[in-house]
């Protein structure tokens, strides 16, 4: 039976080869553990080629635990490694595919098997490696893989090039090189019609990727020609509902967009549909599938996504406007369910890498929606359907991080046991110090390849045991996954009902995609009893002023960069601010950025460009003369619901000497301005102060178990490929050069109760920018860890003028006022006080307020006022009470 099997499955009858199995799973209690391993890995790779990845991985877990007791089983350990990677990187789940493919090479060149066994393996495992960095856009390491896979493969025999061969067109095709792509395509399709004739099943691979390379030079007659022979041979070989058929629907259905007959398009889309989810049959375009029982969510996602598109199509062609309505609102209907498959998809990655992956390719798709959902209310006239709209932008902002901060919470507030939290964490800290490791050894001009082998075995054996670890919570747990999978944004409805009558938030959604020179804005206003939205664009020249921001603020403002940061600064206002400054209530602004936005001091910018020939700043008007601003990742986080009330006015403070380096080479520079405003803030506020030797990491760890405003006046680094690497930098006592660096890894782990954590540090709003995500910053860190909110810095500040506005910030805090108006007013009094130099935006504009803008103790001035009050009224009625005694008594007389 096993040989009826291979015999089926080298012929490409996949169907025949899984009958195979089902009759030895029948008989399994026969097999010895060698037999069912062979049993159960030979069912995840039928089932890789049925589409039915889910049962796949199953399976090939069901091997694994059966080969992992036997040492001597390597070379089947190694293959399920390779095959549950394939699987990884057709859901793209990119980052365990890379893990699974290298831990099973790593495994493949250890072994002193048969050559010709050892090499076909290896050859394969490249190929599939290149393919994931293919999907990666990471074009060099692509086309280093599949050159040592082709090498290997030639050294076998010529028989097995053609797979290789595809994928290498791929690449070229990717790389900008359609002739040398052409030549590989051509090469793949008569390799493989020598080797395994006309209707072999990888043919229809080839055929995809050959035919959109047609279409983009153009050839489109002759690229349908290539998709329908795809369909007729997937329809030869798999059943109807399979991904692959569902595929080639949807290739033909593109070939009938591009070419403007969306109706037919929709014809093949809904065929697409019916071929991916199992209970689905309808070929009415105006119906769609449920999303939850789909052969493969990622082609599903596609599907849906080009019927939407096509849909929207379609319905502006219409003159009859009932109609034209119906068609739009389907597509948005459709649009939605895409959403929601988005998220799901996201739920159900491990790694951060992946949901982050998946947040920058799918941002379109909001931005998508949010303009479907725009066209609705246009046609339609509903207001309500604004706050539809922005209910889309909400789900395409800081999603991750909106979950990251659910799971935390319900780790804890459900009776989850302390061990298993804790393993958790223990595991998360241990693979972020692991790769951290591998990212450093990298880096270096000559890395220790051995070091680099040790560490990534290391961290695959603390990958899988953390998955069982999550495994079990969600299983002893399963109110955890489903509480999570429901986290959703707070509704623009609840959070106008949390506005002051004086606050406005301002949400951007801003595309990453240029059309035409241009990328799609939208801007968002929320106040206490109005939602409103502008539709508009951005050209060219934003990213151009964005790069001048973000480079002259971390400067002291040369004078031959005035000009174009006073330009800079005025463009911003004017299509950033200006289209919607009418619509403002009042003057506390909550600024939700997007994109490059998140770069921009908004303090700073200015309505008018300075008189010509002007080069100082003296006399410019900034918008902090007339708005308080605050910022969040997202409009869910401004408020924090669990807001952290101090009984007394405590404040935890850090200022390390870095052990009197000041001036020094040899460490980092003292300084100064840092302790005086550590020891003036204690003027207004009470609480521990570690300074000198006695800042450490350790006393910090300690320290955040209290709940307290914490100050950290200190230096920070920023990892700009990897943020979770960027560190604060405590004094480092006896502990090593490692022993002062908080790692930001380590900072999102940690368990924090403070309204406030003040990071008097440079660049400490700094980091990575991704899509929907925003800034991946040490800022973040901390509010993921628990803070309510954040005082960042968004570049390198100075030391004196820090120390002003800090100082100045923490007396204001002690009044009782809020903080964004706190800091405003510190900085406000900065700019009176200093020379006109000095009121360069560098010196002032870098602070922000990230987060809840609470006060963090009572307002004194409103209890004094309250007081006076009483005595006044008191006092009042005292005397009073005493005229009309006497006069009482004068009557009595």
């Amino acid at each position: 039976m096993f040989q009826v099997f291979y015999t089926s499955y080298d012929k490409g009858n996949i169907v025949g080869a899984e009958k195979s199995l089902l009759v030895l799973l029948g008989h399994k209690e026969s097999l010895n553990e060698e037999q069912l391993s062979a049993l159960y890995n030979n069912f995840g790779a039928t089932y890789i080629l049925l589409g039915r990845y889910k049962e796949a991985l199953d399976y090939y877990s069901k091997a694994e635990t059966i080969v992992l007791t036997h040492p001597d089983y390597l070379t089947t350990i190694a293959t399920i490694y390779l095959n549950k990677a394939l699987i990884y990187s057709y859901q793209k789940d990119y980052s365990s595919a890379v893990e699974h493919f290298e831990k099973g090479i790593r495994i493949y060149l250890k072994l002193n098997n048969d050559e010709k066994t050892k090499i076909s393996s290896l050859s394969a495992a490249y190929l599939n490696l290149g393919i994931v960095y293919l999907e990666k856009k990471e074009l060099p390491l692509a086309l280093e893989y599949l050159l040592k896979s082709r090498d290997l493969k030639k050294k076998l025999s010529k028989t097995g090039l053609a797979l290789v061969d595809l994928n290498l067109a791929r690449t070229y095709q990717s790389i900008g090189s359609p002739v040398k792509a052409e030549e590989f395509f051509l090469n793949s399709i008569s390799g493989f019609e020598s080797d395994f004739g006309e209707n072999y099943f990888r043919l229809a691979e080839v055929y995809f990727d050959y035919g959109l390379l047609l279409q983009s030079v153009q050839k489109d007659t002759a690229a349908l020609d290539i998709f329908q022979s795809a369909l007729r041979i997937c329809l030869s070989n798999y059943d109807e509902k399979h991904i692959l058929v569902s595929f080639s629907y949807k290739l033909i259905g593109d070939h009938f967009s591009r070419n403007s007959d969306f109706a037919m398009a929709l014809n093949y889309y809904q065929k697409s549909l019916i071929a991916v989810v199992k209970e689905f049959n309808d070929p009415d375009i105006f119906s769609n599938p449920a999303v939850d029982s789909s052969l493969f969510d990622i082609r599903l996602l596609d599907n849906l996504k080009s019927k939407s598109q096509a849909l929207e199509k379609l319905a502006l062609k219409q003159t009859d406007p009932g109609l034209k309505l119906k068609m739009m609102q389907k597509s948005l209907e459709t649009i939605e369910l895409a959403l929601t498959l988005i998220e799901t998809i996201r739920n159900n990655y491990m790694s951060q890498d992946s949901r982050i992956y998946l947040a920058e390719n799918e941002k379109e798709t909001y931005i998508f929606a949010a303009h479907l959902a725009g066209n609705v209310y246009s046609l339609s006239g509903r207001d309500s359907l604004i706050y539809n709209i922005y209910s889309i932008v909400q789900r395409a902002k800081a999603a991750i991080l909106r979950n990251e901060i659910t799971g935390n919470e319900l780790l804890y507030a459900m009776s989850i046991p302390d061990s298993l939290r804790d393993l958790q964490s223990e595991l998360s800290a241990n693979i972020s110090a692991y790769n951290r490791l591998i990212e450093e050894e990298v880096r270096k001009s000559n890395p220790d390849s051995l070091k680099i082998t040790l560490w990534k075995d290391a961290l695959f054996s603390m990958n899988r045991e953390k998955e069982k670890v999550i495994g079990q919570i969600q299983s002893s747990f399963p109110e955890f996954s489903e509480l999570l999978s429901k986290t959703v944004p707070v509704s623009a409805k609840a959070i106008q009902n949390k506005l002051k009558k004086d606050e406005t938030v301002v949400d951007f959604l801003l595309s990453n995609m240029y059309s035409e020179g241009k990328r799609k804005l939208y801007i968002f206003l929320i106040t206490s009893n109005n939602l409103i939205f502008r539709e508009s664009e951005l050209d060219s020249a934003f990213i151009g002023n964005a790069q001048i921001l973000r480079n002259t603020s971390g400067s002291s403002g040369r004078k031959e960069s005035f000009p174009d940061y006073t330009s800079a600064l005025n463009y911003m206002y004017l299509n950033l601010i200006a289209p919607v400054e009418e619509l403002f209530n009042g003057r506390n602004i909550i600024i939700i950025p997007d994109e490059e936005i998140g770069w921009l001091p908004f303090d700073a910018f200015i309505r008018k460009l300075p008189e010509t020939g002007k080069s100082d700043f003296e006399g410019l008007s900034y918008l902090i003369d007339d708005y308080t601003f605050s910022y969040g990742y997202s409009s869910s986080l401004i408020f924090d619901s669990k807001r952290v009330t101090l009984r007394k006015s405590m404040v935890t403070a850090f200022s390390p000497s870095y052990s009197g380096s000041a001036g020094s080479d040899a460490g980092p520079a003292y300084l100064g301005g840092a302790l005086n405003e550590i020891e003036a803030l204690y003027k207004w506020f009470k609480g521990p102060m570690f300074t000198g030797r006695e800042a450490t990491k350790a006393n910090f760890v300690d320290a955040i178990r209290d709940t307290a405003i914490f100050h950290l006046a200190m230096h920070s680094m920023t990892d700009t490929i990897d943020s979770r690497y960027s560190y604060m930098l405590f004094d480092n006592g006896s502990a090593g050069e490692e022993g002062g660096r908080l790692y930001n890894y380590e900072i999102s782990l940690s368990r924090l109760y403070s309204p406030m954590v003040v990071l008097s540090a440079c660049n400490s709003g700094t980091g990575t920018l991704y899509s929907g995500e925003g800034l991946m910053s040490l800022a973040r860190g901390f509010i993921l860890a628990g803070a309510s909110s954040v005082i960042k810095t968004a570049w390198e500040v100075n030391d004196d003028a820090s120390s002003d506005i800090i100082i100045s910030f923490y007396k204001y805090l002690s009044l009782g006022k809020e903080k964004n108006q706190a800091l405003r007013l510190a900085k406000l009094d900065y700019l009176k006080k200093v020379s006109p130099v000095q009121k360069n935006p560098y010196y002032w504009a870098a602070y922000e307020v990230l987060g809840d803008n609470a006060p963090v103790v009572k307002n004194r001035t409103i209890t004094v006022i309250l007081l006076t009050v009483i005595v006044l009224i008191t006092c009042g009625i005292v005397l009073i009470y005493f005229r009309r005694r006497r006069s009482f008594s004068e009557r009595s007389l």
